[in-house]
């Protein structure tokens, strides 16, 4: 069964599916990435590889209240990429089925895979690839 970390971004609820993410890191020392776009918040040393630091709220134009203390780690094999967001909240099982479209209307739409409802809230499936494809056009 796939399983989803769900996280909270400016007011939203976002997930990224748990085979996507190498590691969630405790409150990592980030550094100064000289003529970064405002989009980064710096980088974090991953177990000896450079990996920045992307500040999601801000790339989606979704600030935050906020910052949780942890980053998500993407997979390696997607690319170097750490995700800070506002909360890191827990883990959910991910039920294929249950995904519906998601809407071209909204900004950061090109980023979600689907979306799909757990608890009554909806839960934006973001896709890793896109994102990471995103930066690299930006």
């Amino acid at each position: 069964m796939n399983q989803v970390l769900v996280f909270r971004q400016g007011g939203a609820l976002y997930g990224l599916e748990v085979t996507d993410i190498q590691e969630l890191v405790e409150a990592p020392p980030l550094y100064y990435i000289p003529r970064a776009a405002g989009h980064y918040s710096g980088a974090i040393n991953f177990h000896g590889n450079v990996v920045p630091v992307l500040d999601l709220g801000v790339w989606l134009a979704r600030p935050g209240q906020g910052r949780d203390h942890r980053v998500i780690v993407l997979s390696l094999q997607l690319g170097a990429l750490a995700l800070a967001v506002e909360a890191v909240q827990r883990i959910v099982p991910l039920d294929a089925e249950a995904l519906q479209p998601a809407s071209e209307e909204r900004s950061e739409g090109m980023f979600i895979r689907a979306v799909f409802v757990r608890e009554e809230q909806p839960i934006n499936l973001l896709d890793p690839a896109k994102l990471i494809a995103g930066l690299e056009q930006a």
